[in-house]
């Protein structure tokens, strides 16, 4: 089944040599229904490659490792050794505990207070760089125990930690932000550099996503009038989801590429906030690379 998958975004920098792997990191984030993987060159700090894949057909942890090895083969990138590997978890079940209120040895009950946590999850946590607080997520079992079994040094981490450490470093100091994923977002709220608002929203028409994002921000005292909307991840401006939006909401932007790392020119054809998140993991770990081997 999944070797018969093709990516709809596939972007390699003619400069990609597997035997180079060594001079990688690879940053990947799995969801159910698809997963990415992006490629930084640590010699000149360049992303290199973007590869995505997208199927209803990617329902389970198997099928979404067995597709990104397979998609790895077929560059001779499978077994090749890299500089660092970095994982991201993108699903719904997560949620924020301020750090006085965190029990890392009883975080489940955090999660069980919002969620059902699925058979075969696990319970991870993580510390917000940016917040006093921790983000508490489930991780589907079986992928945690491959990665972990391929790549034994893998860092792991829930996308949404690194939305909302990239969301706060943003010089805008009051907005609304948006990254869109598969068949949800989440949507995150600043006032005067200080987070008002976190949280995920499943949606299934451009309705309900209008829905949604108004309603939030009509509970936190805000209209379309008089706050920017910053949008990431997957949709272009040219979408009926903005189309909607854009006549509730006065201020609609994208997010914009930081400059953190150079990008390659056979990126020039995907746009920015499609691998927004990617490249934040890799500028971090880029960032916490170079702090340990000072």
């Amino acid at each position: 089944m999944a070797a018969s998958l093709n990516p709809y975004i596939s972007q390699f920098d003619e400069e990609v040599d597997a035997e180079k792997s060594s001079q990688y990191r690879m940053a990947i984030q799995f969801s159910l229904g698809g997963l990415s993987y992006a490629l930084l060159d640590t010699r000149t700090q360049t992303l290199i490659a973007l590869e995505c894949y997208q199927s209803d057909l990617l329902m389970d942890s198997s099928d979404l490792f067995r597709t990104l090895e397979r998609a790895l083969e077929s560059k001779g990138l499978n077994n090749k050794t890299f500089y660092s590997i970095a994982c991201l978890v993108n699903n719904r079940i997560c949620t924020l505990v301020p750090e006085p209120l965190f029990d890392e040895a009883d975080q489940t009950k955090h999660l069980d207070f919002a969620f059902q946590i699925p058979n075969g999850y696990t319970v991870l946590s993580e510390r917000l760089e940016t917040l006093q607080c921790y983000n508490v997520y489930a991780c589907p079992k079986a992928l945690n125990d491959m990665v972990i079994a391929k790549w034994n040094d893998a860092q792991i981490q829930h996308s949404s930690t690194v939305f909302v450490d990239s969301t706060m470093k943003a010089n805008t100091e009051t907005g609304v932000f948006v990254q869109v994923n598969n068949r949800d977002f989440d949507m995150l709220i600043k006032r005067e550099d200080k987070l008002l608002f976190f949280n995920n929203f499943k949606f299934n028409t451009k309705e309900d996503f209008a829905y949604f994002l108004l309603f939030a921000m009509e509970q936190n005292g805000m209209t379309g009038q008089d706050i920017p909307v910053c949008f990431s991840g997957l949709i272009r401006p040219a979408s009926e989801i903005i189309d909607l939006c854009g006549r509730y909401v006065k201020d609609i932007r994208f997010v914009n590429d930081p400059h953190q790392l150079k990008v390659s020119k056979a990126m020039n054809q995907v746009p920015f906030q499609y691998y927004f998140t990617l490249y934040q993991l890799l500028g971090h770990e880029t960032s916490r690379h170079e702090t340990r081997d000072q």
